[in-house]
């Protein structure tokens, strides 16, 4: 049984490929940060190494003993309601671009699979996505055969939206008018622990259908049955307001920048999953 290390697995993506690499029988290790959130991994993998991969002082080389494969959704969390003050490029970049060192030492790693993003190299003016992207990057010119997994966005993204719908106070940045096609967790779990064992190099999947943002935001709002209407803030207004953000909080600047552009361009990936939206919605509301 070959063992699989992987990075980011409290997250949501992260618990789907933990459950992914039990049904197909791999030893899972995982890594958390505190002592905390290892006892809410136990019940799902079979080791659990406490470790910040932000700071290389806490690995150590057994954190690779005996690992074939490692996946990585290690990555900060986009979500407003999340506090902590580390920007992208210490979380998605540099925590990966550790333990990737790491593994080049190891020297017995088969393949490394990262999830990054779609479009990402579109993007490089976003911190958010120059982090994805410049990983990714390190990753390919590294000695260790390696997948990157870009879905334009998860299902689990929207249920952040779920307190603000339930208050009314749902917006949209600009006039929603450009496309994506969000992706279920779960199918990009199985598409990461399915390239362990393909060639393919760089994986780019989406889901069955396009929404325009504006929609996305509608449909968020209809599945906690609140049909008002959706304050709509101009591009002019949201690029004013981040140099202010900036220089109060960093990490909150950074989300609300990629909020702001992202909004502004089309992001559709050649679909692969078949599950839907409004489903998804439905069975976690």
């Amino acid at each position: 049984m070959e063992t699989v290390l992987v990075l980011g697995g409290t997250g949501c993506l992260g618990s789907c490929i933990l459950e992914v690499l039990r049904q197909q029988k791999y030893h899972v290790r995982a890594t958390a940060r505190t002592a905390l959130k290892a006892e809410q991994l136990k019940p799902s993998v079979d080791e659990v190494v406490i470790c910040d991969p932000t700071n290389a002082a806490t690995l150590s080389p057994s954190l690779l003993e005996g690992v074939s494969y490692i996946i990585s959704a290690l990555g900060k969390s986009l979500s407003l309601s999340d506090r902590s003050k580390t920007t992208f490029h210490e979380v998605d970049f540099k925590g990966n671009l550790n333990i990737l060192h790491l593994a080049q030492a190891y020297g017995k790693v088969k393949k490394f699979v990262y999830v990054a993003a779609f479009s990402g190299e579109k993007h490089l003016n976003v911190a958010y996505f120059k982090a994805h992207e410049d990983f990714a990057q390190a990753l390919q010119q590294s000695d260790i055969p390696a997948t990157i997994v870009k879905p334009p966005a998860l299902f689990s993204a929207f249920l952040n939206l779920l307190p603000m719908a339930r208050k009314g106070k749902l917006a949209s940045v600009g006039p929603g008018d450009c496309l994506t096609n969000p992706i279920h967790e779960h199918e990009v779990a199985e598409a990461c622990v399915a390239s362990l064992t393909q060639p393919e190099t760089i994986i780019e999947l989406g889901g069955p259908v396009s929404y325009s943002r504006l929609e996305l935001v509608k449909l968020v709002g209809k599945s906690v049955k609140r049909w008002g209407k959706v304050k709509i803030i101009p591009y002019w207004v949201a690029a004013s307001v981040l140099p202010l953000v900036w220089l109060v909080n960093r990490s909150l600047y950074e989300k609300a920048s990629f909020f702001v552009n992202v909004t502004q361009s089309d992001c559709v990936a050649p679909v692969k999953g078949k599950l839907r939206l409004e489903d998804y919605l439905a069975e976690h509301v």
